[in-house]
């Protein structure tokens, strides 16, 4: 029967669009799989990188500490050490001024501290430098940490969008598949030879009920094609409402624009005849 081969057809096509899509979703969700696999690698990695530049730290952080304290007591010894410098000359025989061998001594023991004050400079800066380069490690391993982690979440929750869509696209390709197997079953119980009378007249009441169905479809498509063209037409008769309004203003606009344009002129004018009065005096 013609109707039933044009309903045969529409359901095959159908089905195949609902198994397309199927197989797509199905293919999207076993990349997005892979994603997250990638995104818990990646997010392992830099929990990892992170544990390793934090236990770094305690060690770093004790030596630039203990540089500190080493530079700070050199710098004691050092500034104590100054304060008692003896005068570099002494008074000798004759009353004549004479090298002070115990300044001699003193200069050498200085010039040694303050190497060694130096040089602890130096070691506490490069301890500082180390442990600088660490904690950057550590701002970085935690801002990898977070992006990954991101990543992984971003990514599972597309793989659930993903899963309900598959999902319903599996409901959709059973109620398809449903339809199709209906319509198959009515066609053979109407070309049966010789007639099932029962089995027709089951098939008779399902087809009844399709169309009944298809109509009921129909009429709430039709109702709301009318909404559709009510709401269509009421905002079309606002839209010209609107460009009547705003070509009524566009009209004015010469108009108002000559009336700001003398307003502007004649407080122009007012404001320089103040002045002349003002700078002209009584």
């Amino acid at each position: 029967m013609p109707y039933l081969q044009n309903e045969k057809a529409r359901s095959q096509a159908d089905v195949q669009k609902a198994e397309d899509n199927v197989t797509s979703l199905t293919a999207q969700a076993e990349a997005q799989q892979q994603a997250i696999a990638d995104a818990q690698s990646q997010e392992n990695a830099a929990q990892g990188q992170l544990t390793d530049a934090q236990s770094q730290l305690p060690p770093l952080q004790a030596a630039a500490a203990a540089a500190d304290q080493n530079v700070a007591t050199l710098n004691s010894q050092v500034n104590a050490m100054s304060a008692d410098e003896p005068d570099p000359f002494i008074i000798g025989p004759l009353n004549k001024p004479i090298p002070n061998p115990g300044w001699k001594n003193w200069k050498k023991s200085f010039d040694q501290l303050t190497e060694q004050r130096n040089q602890a400079q130096s070691a506490a800066t490069l301890a500082h430098s180390r442990l600088n380069a660490v904690n950057q490690a550590v701002s970085q391993a935690a801002a990898d940490l977070q992006a990954a982690q991101a990543r992984a979440a971003q990514a599972t929750a597309i793989l659930a969008q993903l899963n309900q869509a598959l999902s319903a696209g599996r409901d959709q390709l059973a109620a398809a598949q449903q339809r199709l197997n209906d319509l198959i079953q009515w066609s053979d119980e109407i070309d049966r030879d010789p007639m099932d009378r029962s089995a027709l007249e089951q098939t008779a009441a399902e087809l009844s009920s399709r169309v009944m169905e298809l109509e009921d479809n129909y009429a709430a498509a039709v109702d709301a094609s009318a909404a559709a063209d009510a709401a269509l037409a009421s905002l079309m008769t606002r839209r010209d409402q609107l460009l009547a309004e705003l070509t009524d203003i566009n009209n004015q606009l010469p108009a108002a624009n000559a009336a700001v344009q003398a307003a502007d002129s004649s407080v122009s004018q007012m404001s320089q005849q103040i002045s002349d009065q003002i700078s002209g005096g009584p």
